[in-house]
């Protein structure tokens, strides 16, 4: 197969919430009609004898006009867009101007090679020749995080030692990135258990993403809100590896910085779990540390990955 086959010949988007059972269908159709007929008889009680004969000169066009109308209100409310409106700014910030994406296979043996686990690690490299799905940027090899360690926070400290012996890097909550304290979030993890199930036996991952320009400005739980059935945010471990991978990606501090939305962070480890771990370049070079879910600032954004099924 050729590169840059198109994508919808052979991927499809999967929500990540799960397709819709019939149950479902049915139980909001319902509730649509209720509506309108609650709505209805008190709309017409409000109009006189001359509006009535306007709307009836014109029903079709008022029947299409309902119509678009609905759609409109449905579509805003499943896809959350009215969520935190004011957590959003301008941004201009962008990537680190050495920033180039490697190719899969590149990647691939850059992550073999940090990770001698990953020697014999199985791949489908393949997926890189087809075109990639709306709003992704590019192909990345991510592994996945149980191939490098028994624990989640272990598996990212890895990543962490890795990139430290490469640049300056500084851990801000080191210590503290146990479970009480560092979580993936649900989304994320179920996310993660539909590619793996999509590249069975592969331990190096291979997910379109985008790396922070999609979401800039936003704060994390408004990019959460804007993003696709099938787009989740990415966590500590994997942004790691895309920095890893990409150290120019983020290499001054004009560089547009990362939060980690796919993870959560609970500042006492009392089970309140509301701060986002986050990537930022300072004084220290390249630092980790946490930020607080509704905050909204120009030089931040959300990096994401999309999950995809091959059509059968």
């Amino acid at each position: 197969m050729s590169r840059g086959k198109a994508f919808a010949d052979r991927w499809m988007p999967v929500p990540i919430a799960g397709r819709p059972t019939a149950e479902q269908h049915a139980r909001l159709r319902v509730a649509l009609e209720q509506a309108l007929a609650a709505a209805v008889p008190e709309i017409v009680q409000q109009l006189d004898r001359s509006g009535i004969l306007r709307l009836l000169e014109d029903e079709m066009q008022l029947s299409r006009e309902m119509c678009d109308q609905i759609g409109h209100l449905v579509r805003q409310h499943a896809l959350r867009v009215e969520q935190f409106p004011a957590e959003e700014v301008p941004s201009d910030k962008s990537y680190g101007p050495g920033y180039r994406i490697k190719p899969i296979p590149g990647q691939v043996t850059l992550l073999r090679e940090a990770f001698p686990e990953l020697k014999l690690a199985r791949c489908n490299e393949g997926m890189a020749r087809y075109d990639l799905p709306d709003a992704a940027e590019a192909w990345f090899a991510i592994p996945r995080w149980q191939a490098l360690a028994p624990t989640y926070a272990e598996a990212i400290e890895r990543v962490f030692a890795v990139i430290a012996s490469r640049r300056r890097f500084e851990n801000r909550i080191a210590g503290k990135m146990t479970p009480e304290f560092l979580r993936q979030t649900d989304r994320a993890v179920q996310a993660w258990q539909l590619i793996e199930s999509s590249q069975i036996g592969a331990d190096i991952l291979v997910v379109p993403a985008q790396v922070g320009l999609r979401h800039r400005g936003r704060s994390t739980r408004r990019a959460a809100a804007m993003m696709d059935s099938n787009e989740f945010g990415l966590g500590a471990f994997a942004t790691a590896i895309l920095l890893l991978l990409h150290p120019e990606r983020m290499c001054n501090a004009e560089s547009l910085m990362l939060d980690a939305s796919g993870d959560e962070y609970s500042m006492h480890g009392n089970g309140e779990f509301t701060r986002v771990p986050l990537f930022d370049f300072g004084i220290s070079g390249l630092e980790f540390s946490i930020f607080y879910r509704e905050r909204a600032r120009p030089m931040w954004g959300t990096p994401s990955g999309f999950v995809v099924q091959e059509v059968a």
